[in-house]
């Protein structure tokens, strides 16, 4: 999207609940040192692909262009990630702090919501510091929508808030409560509520599924200039991997959501190829932008060039905006004949891996579209 003037796209509020309380009963240098901590995390883990506007006090005010996400439920992913980490953080300083300062055993007192809308708004950009600013009526609603009734109706403590308007660019189909509100000039505004920690929780609970190198028939690996939930993006949204993985002589990739809705565990796609047959991947574990593990089928054709295994793509940070991809592969059948027929194939992807050129065609489509996720912005 261009640096200033109208777009459309994705607006996004993140704010810490019990913010206040927080800093004016407890003791200050403590207590801000610990909001300062969560905000970078929230900070870092959404931008991007979201780009930053500014902190809002306890809130972190960000947006996405419409081509940053062409599915809308890569950003309910994104939201859903974002506070994973943070209640993560916010455990393993509840459990590690000795210090008996008020700040350091208040911590678990604090939480966080988020508000996410879909609209046309103003881009400006400072002419002095380069600063990016948005205005317009939706940017106005989107922090109306920081003022609501979700908890005082009985809804969770933290939650996520998705406008209809947001949700209308999703291909999946949510399952969650409804809600509305009412403002003045904007009339009722409509959407869903997501309750974030039974996510962080059932998250924590499923089962780990995950190739590791140790047990891996094939490991490769290369390094792309974007951080892991950017990368992911382009082996999850079929539009973005296809512009990439057509090298591969793969021709379209269809994705079928589980029960819920969704992409993501118990999600599977079909991969069509040129050569060598189609596949089914079942997605066996999905953790955002960490890893995903599938269960790969040859599908019936007359040319079956591999076997079925169980594979796991790792989406690491190795520095600010930079990733590595890592894919591990294991056959599931462990007789003799299929691993020396297996290890053909993984004799090539080896000899591929260990050219120059081994992903350039994933780097190319990231940077064509690095303006989309403000990776071509300076971080401060």
């Amino acid at each position: 999207m261009d640096d200033v003037g109208a777009a459309d796209g994705y607006l996004l509020l993140a704010d810490i609940s019990g913010y206040t309380a927080f800093l004016t009963g407890t003791e200050l240098e403590h207590s801000h040192a610990i909001v300062t901590e969560l905000t970078r995390l929230i900070r870092s883990t959404l931008v991007p692909p979201m780009r930053f506007v500014k902190l809002e006090g306890d809130a972190v005010f960000c947006f996405a262009g419409a081509d940053a996400f062409p599915d809308g439920e890569q950003l309910v992913e994104l939201v859903e990630s974002c506070y994973f980490d943070f209640s993560s953080r916010l455990l393993d300083m509840t459990r590690s702090t000795t210090c008996r300062c008020d700040a350091c055993q208040e911590i678990g007192g604090l939480d966080l919501k988020f508000v996410a809308h879909y609209g046309t708004f103003l881009v400006d950009r400072d002419e002095e510091d380069g600063r990016i600013d948005l205005a317009g009526p939706d940017v106005i609603l989107a922090h109306r929508l920081l003022k609501n009734t979700i908890i005082e109706a009985g809804g969770p403590e933290a939650y996520a808030f998705f406008s209809d308007a947001c949700l209308a660019r999703s291909s999946a189909e949510f399952s969650l409560p409804q809600h509305s509100e009412s403002y003045d000039s904007f009339g009722e505004v409509t959407g869903v509520i997501q309750d974030l920690a039974a996510v962080a929780d059932r998250r924590r609970e499923s089962q780990r599924v995950r190739v590791t190198r140790e047990d891996a028939d094939l490991d490769v690996s290369y390094t792309v200039e974007a951080p892991p939930s950017v990368v992911w993006q382009y082996w999850v949204q079929p539009d973005k991997r296809a512009r990439w993985s057509l090298s591969a002589n793969e021709t379209s990739v269809v994705f079928s959501p589980n029960d819920e809705g969704r992409r993501t565990t118990g999600a599977s796609s079909h991969c069509a190829h040129a050569v060598g047959g189609d596949a089914l991947r079942e997605y066996l574990d999905w953790r955002p932008y960490e890893y995903f593990t599938c269960r790969l089928t040859p599908l019936p054709h007359e040319l079956v060039l591999y076997t079925a295994w169980i594979e796991t793509c790792t989406f690491t940070s190795v520095g600010e905006n930079r990733t590595e991809w890592r894919w591990t592969v294991r056959c599931i059948d462990r007789s003799p004949d299929v691993l020396t027929s297996f290890e053909t194939l993984a004799a090539g992807v080896r000899e591929s891996a260990g050219q120059p050129d081994f992903g350039d065609a994933m780097r190319a489509a990231i940077a064509e579209d690095a303006a989309s996720f403000g990776l071509d912005e300076p971080t401060d």
